[in-house]
């Protein structure tokens, strides 16, 4: 009487890698779309509490705040929250960084501001009106500050936890 092996063959070894790899292959693009979503949205979301810090820090000093941007419209951009000698000129004399934030943190997300300086005053209804646009790929999200010191996120791209602009 013969024993029977159990186990599997070499050709059905390589038919299941075959079909995984092609699971793979379809499934890959997803999770890339997906991952580009998470990282705009982190990176917009680190910008609009930033903002945030630097509104309730003018209010707590009673001084201007400054948020400097810089390397606007390209991936290697920074911004910093300063107590400046003179709250118009980021170039001038930095009397405290209070935070700086660069791209590094977010690969491949590109900053984009209306404005190259954006001072928070310790009174209400003085912030410029204007926006941060952070996009990667097909995915955009937009922090916006208006005069009545108001900031507010959104984003056409139906980000996951995003209103719509």
């Amino acid at each position: 009487m013969q024993k029977r092996q159990a186990g599997l063959t070499l050709i059905e070894l390589l038919i299941g890698l075959v079909v995984m790899a092609v699971l793979l292959a379809i499934a890959v693009p997803s999770f890339q779309s997906l991952r580009q979503q998470y990282t705009v949205r982190s990176a917009g979301m680190a910008i609009y509490a930033d903002l945030q810090l630097a509104r309730s820090e003018a209010i707590k000093r009673n001084k201007d705040i400054t948020v400097c941007f810089s390397g606007s419209g390209t991936v290697n951009w920074k911004y910093q929250l300063n107590e400046l000698a003179d709250s118009a000129n980021c170039g001038g004399t930095v009397n405290q960084v209070i935070e700086e934030t660069a791209s590094l943190h977010y690969p491949a997300v590109t900053l984009t501001a209306s404005y190259s300086h954006l001072t928070f005053r310790p009174r209400r209804n003085t912030l410029t009106s204007g926006n941060v646009t952070l996009s990667s790929g097909s995915q955009a999200m937009k922090i916006i500050t208006w005069n009545n010191s108001k900031i507010r996120t959104c984003s056409d791209d139906q980000l996951i936890g995003v209103p719509k602009c």
